[in-house]
């Protein structure tokens, strides 16, 4: 664009001071301040439509926020407005590329670079740049382009910032390699904010806390005005537990880029550290403002449903109100298993117990990963109401469908819900015995299975005593722990009494060990009748 084509574009606009550059639109995108930079562009692409730069670059605006549709767009009017443009040749390609069309887009980006003597320094990062970022990447090609613009331009620093980020993306492994680069490029210009935040994301994807946190703190010095560095250095925080960090930081990014995307992203950051209370003000002032999609509403009801310390029923009817508004507008296959699960325990602290557990089958039903951990929310749930045939039946679904996932406590709760139900003993068995194949040294698995056996050698005049193993297995299994706690004391006299009957009625008679017995009795209870009968004897 020459002089004069600036001086009618200001007049215009209006006055000078509304003149927007190119170079101010790219940098507000940088900035990650989106809304300013879309109205800059729009100026610019309608102040002066044969411009190759502004189309093209007002597509590379649109790939950045993910409008690919966009993006194509202003691509292909770009490769239109002059077809000997190597710019604009490189657009076309690009929204090919883009559309999906890889194979054709490298043959056309090939005959550019022939067509150019492989010498054009800006077809070669334009096109390297294409196959960075396109939805197919081919990151060794990308490699070797950068490598040329380099050779080319040796100052070139985004050549070496986006040749940082390529190495770094074939792999983790490269991260000094592409930390080589972003010094080539910090020896070009030192104060490069964006660059130095590159060098903290190293840090921080290596879990190095204090190195991330000192070149985000670096960036910030160097540029106050650089929006994502104060961005970054939040989320890192937030991924250190460090909230009161973090929200000085997302503090300082919305005082420079104040807006509905800015605090969504902001929303987003404190939703994934669990911040919850938080994330309420945020959501409720960008949904005020219009700002609303399926994430706000899911953040807004998970955040009801976490940040209702006192219990306030009304808050839960809100979250099931929101919900529900969720529910409208999200398509089947954007809903995720937790939001069933989260609309169960909504359900649940309003006491509607049959559709917390119709949550919880649906939230089963999506998510195969998470479908044993639903189901034993499931359980608790009849476990705590001694829905025992109920909960027979969900314990069986888990145990064969997912058998790895069944836990001590499980097998346990699944035992005593045959003992108690419908007097299964034979399957109360079976389930006590798995839980002693699971866990050896838990007493109470040991102890219930004797007593599904007691009930099992129901026939006194033919009992078989099918319970001393278990009884004796108990015994063995208490720690000093568990005898010092005194909280096994009524089992451990169960256990003596029967291993004292059997040492006195069994064929295996011996008074030696059935007088120990009755003394472990007495010793526990002074005052029990049936030992004091047994030595009175």
């Amino acid at each position: 664009m020459n002089k004069l084509q600036l001086f009618v574009l200001a007049l215009g606009l209006g006055s000078a001071a509304q003149a927007q550059t190119l170079q101010d639109a790219n940098k507000k995108t940088e900035n990650e301040r989106y809304d300013l930079a879309r109205k800059e562009y729009q100026k610019l692409v309608q102040a002066d439509p044969g411009s190759v730069e502004n189309a093209f670059f007002f597509g590379n605006f649109y790939a950045t926020i993910n409008e690919k549709d966009s993006a194509i767009i202003q691509w292909k009017k770009a490769g239109s407005i002059n077809p000997e443009d190597k710019l604009g040749m490189v657009a076309a390609s690009k929204a090919i590329y883009f559309s999906g069309d890889t194979a054709t887009a490298s043959a056309q980006f090939c005959e550019l670079i022939k067509k150019t003597k492989r010498k054009n320094p800006v077809v070669l990062y334009r096109i390297a740049e294409t196959y960075a970022t396109g939805p197919l990447k081919n990151l060794k090609l990308a490699e070797v382009y950068l490598r040329d613009v380099i050779r080319l331009e040796p100052k070139n620093m985004d050549a070496y910032v986006l040749l940082g980020d390529v190495l770094l993306a074939q792999s983790a492994s490269n991260a000094s390699q592409a930390t080589e680069q972003y010094n080539n490029a910090l020896a070009i210009d030192p104060n490069s904010a964006k660059v130095i935040v590159r060098k903290a994301q190293i840090y921080q994807r290596v879990q190095n806390y204090k190195l991330a946190n000192e070149e985000y703190k670096k960036a910030q010095a160097v540029d106050p005005n650089y929006a994502p560095a104060y961005r970054e250095n939040a989320e890192l925080n937030i991924l250190f537990d460090q909230y009161a960090a973090a929200i000085e930081c997302w503090e300082k990014y919305l005082k420079l880029n104040d807006t509905d995307e800015a605090r969504y992203r902001y929303a987003s950051s404190l939703f994934g550290g669990k911040q919850y209370c938080n994330v309420l003000p945020q959501v409720e002032k960008i949904e005020k403002d219009g700002f609303t999609n399926l994430y706000t509403k899911r953040m807004l009801f998970y955040s009801l449903y976490e940040c209702n310390e006192m219990g306030d029923s009304l808050r839960y009817v809100e979250a099931l109100k929101e919900s529900d508004n969720f529910l409208k507008i999200a398509q089947k296959d954007k809903i995720i298993s937790t939001d069933y699960k989260y609309r169960g325990m909504i359900y649940d602290k309003l006491g509607q117990e049959d559709k917390t557990i119709e949550q919880y089958y649906l939230a089963a039903g999506i998510d195969t990963a998470k479908a044993a951990e639903y189901l034993a929310d499931i359980a608790k749930l009849y476990a705590e109401k001694k829905d025992y045939p109920k909960l027979i039946e969900v314990y069986t679904k888990k145990m064969t469908q997912y058998p790895s996932k069944m836990q001590a406590i499980e097998y346990y709760d699944f035992g005593r819900a045959y003992y108690f139900g419908p007097k299964d003993f034979k399957m109360a068995d079976s389930i006590f015995g798995r839980l002693v194949a699971f866990s050896p040294t838990f007493p109470g698995g040991h102890f219930w299975q004797a007593r599904a056996r007691v009930q099992l050698d129901n026939n006194p005049k033919a009992k078989t005593y099918l319970a001393k193993q278990q009884y004796e297995n108990f015994l063995a299994a208490l720690s000093e722990e568990d005898l010092a706690s005194g909280s096994y004391k009524a089992y451990i006299i169960e256990a003596s009494k029967y291993l004292g009957d059997y040492y006195v009625n069994s064929p295996e008679k011996d008074k030696v060990k059935a007088d120990a017995m009755w003394n472990k009795v007495l010793e526990l209870d002074p005052n029990d009748v049936q030992a004091k009968a047994y030595f009175k004897k």
